[in-house]
This record gives C-alpha cells, sequence and structure tokens, in this order.
C-alpha cells in the first residue's frame, strides 16, 4: 500500500460528465437499489451497460431505461419501464446471463396508502437478433389497496435460480412491515412468505445473494435502535430463516442509506450512514460483522455513497456538503488489504450532488470505475451526471507457463453448436459422448454427478478438429472448478478451467493426471457470476494456446514438451462436479497464424 493514496491521485478522471436530464437531484435513489449494471453478450461487441432512472416527466417520460456501449460515458434512451413521470417508481436490477430481471415500487419522501403503490417483476430477455432487450409482461408481486402500501422493493436471486423479492409494507400505525415473496419458476408466479421483522416507522434495507446464502439486513427512518438482520441458507426448505438479530448496534439513516456488495468470498461490504449523518464501513463475513470503520466525519442529510468490487478492491464513492443543499463535492477512498487509502475530490463545483450509484461489481482488467450522481443549481438544470477512477495496474496475470496475452486467431467456420434448448431431459443427445451424467432442463446443459476421481465430461462428436476454438457460458456457483476442452483423444486433452477462486487455468491432461501450462487472473468480479469461455489451439510444434474471459484475451501459453497434444480431438465441457450449468457451446476453426 506504499503510495498507493498518490497513485489513486495521480488517477483521477476529475471532471463530470452530464448525462441525461432529470426533473430533480434525486432521481439516482433509493441509494439500496442498484439502478445499472453491465451484461457482457459476447459476439464481438463491447459490454452493454444499463441505467434505470426515473426523470418525473423531464424529457415526457418516467422510469427510464437507457443504454451505453462506451462504458457508461455517454448514454442513450432505450425504453420505458414504467412511463408515468408522477408515480415516482424505482426500479432495482440484476444480470441473469444476458437477460436482466428488475423491480419497481414507489419511492418519494411521503408515503400514504395507495392502489398505486404496488411491487412489480419484470424479465427483459436479450434478442441478439437485434443485440436489445425486450420487456416482458410485469408480474404483480404485492398488491397495495386502500389501506396499505408497498415500498424499497429490493430482488435477489439465489443459487438455486429462484428469485426473492423484498419490500416494505405500509401498516396503519405509521411502522413498516418487512414482506417478502419466491418465486420458483423463474419469475412467472410468487408465492408470499412469512413477514421477515417489522419496525416502527418506514423502513429500509438491503437483500443480498452471498453465493449459498440470502442476508436481510434492515432499519427504519428516525430510529436509534440496532440494524437488524436476518439469513437463510438457499439448500434450507423455503419458509426457513434464521431468527431476527441484531447485526451491530448502531441504526442506518433512513434504513436505506446503504450500499452493498458481496466480497466473492461468502461475505459483505457494507458502507452506511448511520442516525448521526456519519459515514461507516463494516465487513460481514458470513455470519457476523465486524467493527465499523469511519469514512467521513461530517454531517449532512444529504450524504450518501456508493461502491464496486473489482476483485479484491473496493471504490468507494461519497458526497460532502460544504454548503447546506447547494455546495457538494464529490470524494472517492479504495480499500485493499483491509485498509483504506486517503480520501481525493472527484469532483469540488458548486453544485447539488446527491443520490449516488455505481456498479456492483467490475471485472478485473477494467481500465476504470464510474459512478453516477443526481446534480442540480441555480445554473445548471437538474440532470444525471458521472465521474470515474482510473484503476491502476488493469490487466491480465499469468503466472507458471503463461505468456504475455496475445490475440489469439480469429474464429472462422462454425464445425458444431448447441444452445441446449430441447425439452427432453435425459441426455444431452446423440451428438454427445458423455461420461458422467448429464442433462438438459430446457435452456442449459446440466452436469448431474459429483466426481471427486474424475471429470463429469462431454465431448460433442461433430466437433474433430485440430486448429480450432471452443466456447461455452457456464454458471458454477464458486463450487468448485469448470471448463472447456479441446483436442480430447482417448484420456488426453488440452482443457480451459475456472476455478472457484475466480482464476484460470490452462491444463494438459494425460494418463489420469493433469499439468498446469499457465495461470492467471480471469478478470471476472466474482466466481459467483457467470463467465463465458473460449479456448484456442493451433500448431503442432509447439502447440499454441489462447485463453479468453468474457472476450478478453486472459492467457496465452506455449506446449513444447514432448507430452504436448498434436492432431485433431474432440471439444467439450467438463466439471468434477453436479449443478454446473453451460450453455451457447460452439466449436469453431482456426487458422495457424
Amino acid at each position: 500500500m506504499v503510495g498507493f493514496s498518490t497513485a489513486l491521485l495521480a488517477a483521477l478522471l476529475a471532471s463530470a460528465a452530464p448525462l441525461l436530464p432529470v426533473r430533480a437531484g434525486n432521481a439516482l435513489t433509493l441509494p439500496a437499489q442498484r439502478h445499472a449494471v453491465r451484461i457482457d453478450t459476447e459476439e464481438g461487441r463491447p459490454p452493454t451497460w444499463l441505467l434505470a432512472v426515473q426523470q418525473e416527466g423531464a424529457g415526457g417520460r418516467g422510469l427510464s431505461l437507457f443504454r451505453s456501449e462506451d462504458g457508461g460515458r455517454t448514454f442513450r434512451f432505450a425504453a420505458a419501464i414504467q412511463p408515468d413521470g408522477s408515480h415516482h417508481d424505482r426500479a432495482d436490477m440484476l444480470v441473469v446471463g444476458r437477460d436482466v430481471a428488475l423491480v419497481y415500487s414507489w419511492e418519494s419522501p411521503g408515503l400514504k396508502p395507495s392502489r398505486k403503490h404496488d411491487v412489480y417483476f419484470q424479465w427483459w430477455r436479450y434478442r441478439p437478433d437485434t443485440h436489445d432487450w425486450a420487456p416482458q409482461p410485469a408480474v404483480r408481486v404485492f398488491d397495495a389497496d386502500d389501506s396499505t402500501a408497498y415500498t424499497r422493493a429490493l430482488l435477489a436471486r439465489d443459487s438455486r435460480g429462484r428469485l426473492w423479492v423484498q419490500a416494505f409494507r405500509l401498516d396503519p400505525d405509521g411502522g413498516s412491515t418487512a414482506v417478502v415473496s419466491v418465486s420458483t419458476n423463474g419469475g412467472a408466479s410468487f408465492q408470499r412468505q412469512s413477514n421477515l421483522g417489522r419496525v416502527k416507522r418506514r423502513g429500509g434495507g438491503r437483500l443480498l445473494s452471498l453465493g449459498s446464502k440470502l442476508v436481510f439486513i434492515y432499519a427504519m427512518h428516525d430510529g436509534f435502535e440496532p440494524t437488524r438482520m436476518r439469513i437463510r441458507d438457499d439448500g434450507d426448505p423455503l419458509d426457513i430463516w434464521s431468527s431476527v438479530r441484531n447485526a451491530f448496534s448502531d441504526g442506518i439513516y433512513h434504513g436505506a442509506a446503504l450500499s452493498a456488495v458481496a466480497d466473492g468470498r461468502g461475505g459483505m461490504h457494507l458502507v452506511y450512514k448511520d442516525e448521526t449523518e456519519r459515514l461507516y464501513y463494516r465487513h460481514f463475513n458470513g455470519s457476523t460483522f465486524g467493527s465499523r470503520t469511519l469514512l467521513e466525519d461530517s454531517r449532512d442529510w444529504a450524504m450518501q455513497s456508493a461502491i464496486t468490487r473489482v476483485g479484491d478492491r473496493l471504490y468507494v464513492f461519497y458526497n460532502v456538503m460544504r454548503e447546506p443543499n447547494t455546495d457538494y463535492e464529490l470524494h472517492a477512498r479504495v480499500w485493499e488489504g483491509g485498509r483504506f487509502s486517503e480520501p481525493v475530490v472527484l469532483d469540488s463545483r458548486a453544485t447539488f450532488k446527491g443520490y449516488l450509484n455505481a456498479l456492483e461489481t467490475l471485472p478485473e482488467g477494467t481500465s476504470e470505475v464510474p459512478c453516477f450522481f443526481g446534480e442540480s443549481s441555480d445554473s445548471v438544470p437538474a440532470r444525471v451526471a458521472r465521474v470515474a477512477l482510473s484503476v491502476e495496474g488493469a490487466g491480465g496475470e499469468g503466472t507458471g507457463g503463461s505468456e504475455e496475452p496475445e490475440p489469439a486467431p480469429e474464429p472462422g467456420q462454425l464445425l458444431f453448436g448447441d444452445g441446449f434448448s430441447r425439452t427432453s431431459s435425459d441426455s444431452l443427445g446423440r451428438d454427445w459422448e458423455l461420461s458422467g451424467l448429464w442433462l438438459t432442463n430446457g435452456r442449459y446443459a446440466v452436469s448431474d454427478l459429483d466426481h471427486p476421481d474424475g471429470d463429469d465430461l462431454a465431448l460433442a462428436l461433430p466437433s474433430r478438429c485440430d486448429d480450432c476454438q471452443v466456447r461455452a457460458w457456464l454458471q458454477a456457483f464458486a463450487a468448485d472448478e469448470a471448463g472447456v476442452v479441446l483436442r480430447a483423444q482417448g484420456d488426453a486433452r488440452y482443457a480451459l478451467v475456472f476455478l472457484p477462486d475466480g482464476r484460470i487455468q490452462i491444463r494438459r491432461y494425460r494418463d489420469g493426471r493433469f499439468t498446469v501450462l499457465g495461470e492467471a487472473r480471469s478478470g471476472q468480479a466474482s466466481a459467483w457470476e457467470p463467465t463465458s469461455l473460449s479456448l484456442s489451439a493451433w500448431g503442432s510444434g509447439p502447440v499454441r494456446l489462447s485463453a479468453s474471459v468474457n472476450g478478453q484475451v486472459r492467457l496465452s501459453v506455449t506446449d513444447s514438451d514432448a507430452a504436448a497434444i498434436t492432431g485433431p480431438g474432440l471439444a467439450g465441457l467438463a466439471t468434477p462436479i453436479a449443478g454446473v450449468w453451460f450453455d451457447d457451446f460452439q466449436v469453431r476453426t482456426v487458422e495457424s497464424p
């Protein structure tokens, strides 16, 4: 960490850039919700960023979806989520493969009973033919009536693929009940579960998946009471949650002035403003919260945070008041190795800057970390704006026998492809040679046997080739390794393996053993997230191999050993455990440079 704050200061992209018009500077509230997501669709295209913004009538729009193909530097209108600008709905979004799931609900300083204050879930499905996202009909999760209202809806997806929606119900006495509902059929319908808790005033919190468990923390407006929590393991029956217990002794301002993200290791980073209006950090290790770290000692009602995790670094953005309601600065600190850098100022222009929001995670190798915020002043119309920190040392890292990553040969003719969308669940079909157990669930190929002494191996029979590339999407839930193989001949093959710690390896298998030819960072923000892997092999004296993650080359190796695998073989999928999902399998020829 020596010189880290100096390096951070030198890395600033200090000028804020306006993005789109809104009615007021609170367009990106609720702070606890995810208003921005990033989707890597592969197909030779840059990742798409989607931003959900409540414009409150600006430009004639309400809750709107905007998209960017340049890393969130510029956005254009994509579609309306809820077009009524008087309704004040806000969204919480998450990415599932190339699709986006979201919930939307009412958010405003005032809350009263209304039939309009429902909670809706909606899929936005990716359309590869138009490279666009199309909404499916919204599903009402919580239905308000003349005596109640629902607000502050949050969305989580557990490791079993179930969708959980949590919201707060306004009670007749002015208190709030934390309600929750779950879908076991991909969002087609939801089943109400037992209430998670109750507070005496308006509530707020965060529902988050930490891989194999869900964590719910919550607090309330203007109440100097402890922050509470409940936890459930994904393997338990749906109605089983831990009992209510204190998460930590201090409350959270309005229950919702917080930003939280999974740490990729079964825990959680939490940045929040307490009831004294000071900003703190805590880490949750999967069972308990650690002691708090003070990030900002100044006090103001409008101070909020937004956080992004890149690998093991946490980027924290927050606003600091200089003149109440009119003049705020944007600051940033970076957490790494258990400590924070000194704060740096990103934007000191005399404007109101509030209600920050950022991506939960970005992959390692990303060049900058942006933050979005609402901005307004007497001379500046209300708008959403952006600042960013550049990332020191972005890029892949190789070890062992790895070389500096270099471009792989361009893929050519498609030899074989499988999207696994058939309805038969017995096996993968006659085009596949299988070891272990495999099935299809109508959308994915799924390994179905824990295999401690070997792999569940699926080889595509029409894929025999020597100079070629194999590519597949997979979701292993950080439970164990999984990957793709090339040049499979008997018990010999090359493999690209995605490890549960988020790294990748290129391996050579022979005689029941494997040799690691190279290892590198995958660039994935978390091994809990899905990824797209591709492995290219070409040549025979020596054999060259190149590995890509989400379309970016991460590792290149040369195998000049006498055991190198030369000549054609089959391509396929491999994992030693049950429950790994595979999709979008393709094998293409490549031309040796």
